[in-house]
């Protein structure tokens, strides 16, 4: 199983300047507006599955690829490095998204109709909680009775039950759960490895 963790920060696709002609007499220069183009980037669980029948019919080979993409805010610190120019005129800052992206890949053998458990989609968001009592907090040295900080840590883990059936064309089972070769209810007999 393979676990990767990126970050990404998505920039303005495109921008797109509409310039309005006029002449003035005596008038401060006009800035033409900008639009930004938004680019879309799906948010939540994605789950790629390609599945592959053997050839006894009843065992699947599949690659299984959960995503997860979260939203983390604006990236103000790095703001002032992303500018929309305009001529010689910088404008304000642009703040870039930041996005989270987690995903788990991996490829199991399943016979048809058992379930595959996927885990290993941790999150955890820290919070701190910065407090002080008004001017008190403030005093040098006596002013640290009056503060507290505190943190909360919250984790998550995403769970991904897959259970694959073979079908056919018209969408019904091809093997009936009680005519199969094995009992779907126990575990495979596992071959054992010869010590060295």
């Amino acid at each position: 199983m393979n676990l990767k963790k990126i970050a990404i920060l998505a920039a303005v696709a495109g921008l797109s300047l509409n310039v309005a002609r006029g002449q003035a007499i005596v008038a401060p220069a006009v800035v033409p507006a900008i639009t930004p183009t938004p680019a879309q980037i799906p948010f939540g669980p994605v789950l790629d599955v390609v599945p592959y029948v053997a050839a006894d019919g009843y065992s699947i080979h599949m690659s299984i690829v959960p995503t997860l993409t979260e939203f983390l805010g604006y990236d103000t610190e790095f703001a002032s490095t992303f500018q929309t120019v305009v001529g010689n005129q910088p404008l304000q800052p642009t703040p870039l998204p930041s996005f989270r992206v987690r995903q788990v890949v991996t490829t199991s053998i399943v016979w048809d109709g058992q379930t595959v458990v996927l885990g290993g989609l941790i999150a955890e968001n820290v919070t701190k909680v910065k407090d002080k009592v008004p001017l008190l907090g403030d005093i040098p040295l006596l002013g640290r009775l009056f503060r507290s900080e505190s943190s909360h840590s919250e984790k998550k883990n995403l769970v991904i039950f897959v259970t694959p059936k073979i079908i056919d064309p018209a969408g019904n089972r091809v093997n009936a759960p009680d005519a199969l070769p094995y009992d779907p209810n126990t575990i495979p007999p596992q071959a054992s490895r010869p010590n060295p």
